[in-house]
């Protein structure tokens, strides 16, 4: 299985300046079990103890050549079946086919991408890279309609059978994004990390890893990948949006309101935007703006009977009790038969001094809902007053 493959134990034998990105490059491929060594002398006596299923060897190593390892072990019964790469400089066709025919099959020529790298592995195990990748996307196509249905944990089992299939960054992209749905902010912004060291260019993986460290609260870590986000020429409006949430998480307000206001720009009619904005707003204990905000929200869309709440919550905590309780009114118009209006309404009438009229309205609420526990004791409770 494809799965299987790229646990397989590698033994990478290269000289020591080349170490480092051969690693590097096995480790994008997919494959971490990786041991090494920077010379050939080492190899025989050390595969003997404990045999590798591929040998990457270097053409060119000190004392002893890739070439000299290469026939020693295939003169060698013990070592002959192992799998085998060499490793060359840029090589013209002639030099190419010279290696070929002393028996060496499998060859990568520097400068090359871990792409090819893996795909060279897959090759020398009689895998085809085609087939890989196919049984990595029906394993994502699993993946991303459990997604869509909210199963984010099986959702997440398929993603990473897919990456371990074949380790696109897309199958990294949605790991991230399910540990994001499950509050796992640790391991999404690993996964998002992971994506951007596969893939530089992908579209979306700024905005989602700006997302995770601002669910971290690390909003000067969340301002500088949704800040790249943001430049990109796909930036959508929530781009813009989350943005603002994380200037306003460190206090750069003003930063916030350009945010923000691009984000309505963008997308005018969007009532979510506007509510968000709103949202982060009255957390932040701006009040004023989040009034602002709601009320854009409800020119839209009137009926939209939380968003009356988050309004009078708003004006609320500013003191502004009438204009609080006539947003309950409005909203009442809306939906008469809504208990939870009436004892909001209830609690804004007795702030502005109006007990008896709050306890008129918690005898609505009941009236709706006899089993309203928190009408009942915010009755008690006024009445003992």
């Amino acid at each position: 299985m494809a799965g299987e493959i790229t646990s397989i134990k590698i033994l990478l034998v290269d000289n020591p300046t080349e170490i480092r990105n051969m690693r590097e490059a096995l480790r994008e491929a997919g494959f971490g079990n990786v041991s090494e060594m920077t010379t050939g002398l080492q190899v025989l006596t050390e595969i003997k103890k404990n045999p590798p299923e591929l040998v990457i060897v270097s053409f060119i190593l000190p004392q002893y050549s890739g070439m000299q390892v290469f026939k020693s072990m295939r003169a060698d019964k013990a070592l002959s079946q192992i799998k085998f790469i060499m490793v060359t400089p840029k090589v013209n066709r002639r030099e190419l086919d010279e290696i070929k025919t002393q028996g060496v099959e499998h060859i990568l020529s520097r400068p090359f991408e871990s792409v090819q790298l893996r795909d060279m592995i897959y090759t020398a195990f009689g895998m085809e890279a085609a087939d890989v990748k196919a049984e990595g996307a029906k394993a994502h196509g699993e993946g991303l309609s459990l997604f869509a249905s909210g199963s984010f944990e099986e959702a997440l089992k398929m993603f990473r059978a897919a990456s371990d299939a074949y380790p696109d960054a897309e199958h990294f992209f949605m790991q991230g994004r399910c540990y994001l749905e499950m509050n796992m902010y640790d391991l999404a912004i690993a996964a998002f990390q992971n994506v951007i060291e596969r893939d530089r260019h992908h579209r979306d993986v700024d905005h989602m890893l700006g997302v995770a460290l601002q669910k971290k609260k690390d909003y000067n870590a969340s301002i500088q990948a949704l800040e790249r986000a943001a430049r990109k020429e796909s930036a959508k409006a929530q781009t813009h949006l989350e943005l603002g949430k994380s200037y306003l998480g460190a206090d750069m307000v003003e930063k916030a309101d350009t945010s923000f206001a691009t984000a309505v720009t963008m997308e005018p009619q969007n009532v979510e935007h506007r509510t968000e904005i709103g949202n982060a707003y009255l957390d932040k204990g701006l009040y004023e703006k989040a009034e602002s905000a709601f009320g854009a929200a409800l020119a839209i869309n009137p009926e939209n009977i939380p968003l009356y709440n988050r309004m009078a919550i708003a004006l609320r905590k500013q003191g502004k009790f009438m204009e609080a309780i006539n947003i309950y009114v409005k909203a009442l118009n809306v939906a008469p038969d809504d208990e939870g209006l009436y004892y909001n309404l209830a609690r804004a009438l007795f702030e502005s001094g109006q007990k008896d009229k709050a306890i008129k309205a918690l005898d609505k609420a009941l009236a709706l809902d006899g089993e309203f526990k928190e009408a009942k004791q915010l009755r008690e409770e006024y009445s003992k007053l």
